[in-house]
């Protein structure tokens, strides 16, 4: 999903001389239908159902403890008029146990457009925790980045892995119950949890080590500048492998893709090209931008807007 935000608040004038009024607080559970009339009428292209199954699905994998429940909101002598979920993981990695936070789907009226830093700003008050935006648009960027955040990722990738080199000993297949319990304890939860999503789960496995590889169906036009352009079916990564690894790891996936799935191109989260790999890189198409202390793997698109609401 698109981030799609408010004007930039340093464009607007002022905070409005009725901000007094204006009341920030965390998102209760008798509020989720106020948050889905706003979110549609913000994001006027996505539909009531695919902010219902998002937030379901968000809710339904456990949120930790001390942590909102769906994020933050802006009330006006009632009503509903912003919006600022945020979609909480606790990371278990070799930096220990720590909590990565997707800021997502910010939405604030346009009359008061001025104090829509107010919901950023509050849920933003820990710095321990590693904030993600992973879909900004274009006129925010710039915003976002006076506010501390850095892009991890400049733009993507649009692979064709089946012409990459294929190494001896490498097996892909389809997760199923056998391979999923060759799987890592966290990973074997990231596989459940996204092929109940929709995704496409594959386990690679090289000697006795495996890994899971988890791709979002994505659809990108054949012709690009033409807004009546067919589409052409592609996957997404969006938890696997990063750097090296993901590279010689490439050629078995690309060919997995195209002989059982019939599909021959594979967007990446990146930085540039990347040796070996034929495709073309895309600078600033849909970069990833982070914020506190704990570094965020390229590709690792996991629990995020990405998967939880879908494309």
């Amino acid at each position: 999903m698109n981030m799609i935000v408010a004007e930039p608040a340093q464009k607007a004038a002022a905070i409005p001389a009725n901000a007094a009024a204006l009341r920030c607080r965390m998102i209760e559970e008798t509020d989720r239908d106020a948050v889905v009339a706003l979110l549609c009428k913000g994001f006027s292209g996505r539909s009531e159902a695919h902010w219902r199954r998002g937030l379901e699905r968000h809710i339904a994998r456990g949120v930790p403890d001390g942590v909102p429940r769906y994020g933050y909101l802006l009330e006006r002598d009632g009503a509903v008029v912003g919006v600022l979920l945020t979609l909480y993981t606790r990371i278990e990695d070799g930096a220990g146990s720590h909590l990565r936070c997707n800021l997502s789907s910010w939405y604030v009226e346009p009359a008061v457009r001025a104090a829509a830093t107010l919901l950023d700003g509050r849920a933003m008050r820990d710095k321990s925790v590693t904030y993600l935006n992973i879909s900004p648009t274009v006129h925010t960027r710039a915003m976002h980045r006076a506010r501390g955040f850095r892009a991890y990722a400049d733009g993507q990738l649009l692979a064709a892995p089946a012409l990459s080199r294929i190494r001896r000993g490498q097996r892909v297949e389809t997760l199923a119950d056998a391979n999923l319990a060759l799987l890592p304890p966290r990973e074997q939860a990231i596989a459940r949890d996204h092929a109940g999503y929709g995704c496409l789960v594959l386990v690679c496995r090289e000697g006795n080590a495996a890994q899971a590889v988890v791709l979002q169906p994505h659809r990108i036009k054949a012709l690009p500048r033409w807004s009546a352009s067919p589409t052409l079916p592609c996957y997404q990564l969006v938890y696997g492998p990063a750097g090296e690894t993901l590279g010689r790891w490439l050629g078995a996936l690309g060919r997995h893709l195209l002989f059982r799935h019939g599909i021959p191109l594979l967007f990446l989260d990146a930085n540039g090209p990347m040796p070996g790999v034929v495709g073309r890189y895309i600078h600033d198409r849909a970069p990833r931008y982070a914020k506190g202390p704990h570094p965020v793997p390229v590709g690792d698109l996991s629990y995020t807007e990405q998967v939880l609401f879908g494309e």
